[in-house]
């Protein structure tokens, strides 16, 4: 894979965003678990699938050290899923 390209961030504060990331990715898949699919709309569903992009990929990103895009990602993930869940 290319190298990844992030800015450089201390220890303490590495293991800051990465328990943050892991925050968000645990909170968009627990809203995720309290909706009901066969209840929302096509759209509804087409933003259900892509919070489930957007935890895949931030998994993958946490997994290949890529802290700063795995927390876009989760936040993403986050905030779409709250908004689901608000339907």
């Amino acid at each position: 894979p290319p190298p990844v390209l992030s800015p450089v961030l201390s220890a303490v504060d590495e293991q800051k965003l990465r328990a943050d990331t892991q925050r968000r990715i645990d909170g968009a898949a627990q809203r995720l678990r309290q909706i009901d699919p066969a209840k929302l709309a096509s759209g509804e569903r087409d933003s259900l699938q892509t919070v489930q992009s957007f935890l895949d990929k931030a998994r993958e990103a946490l997994q290949s050290q890529d802290i700063q895009r795995a927390f876009t990602l989760a936040d993403k993930a986050y905030l779409l899923a709250e908004e689901l869940t608000r339907r």
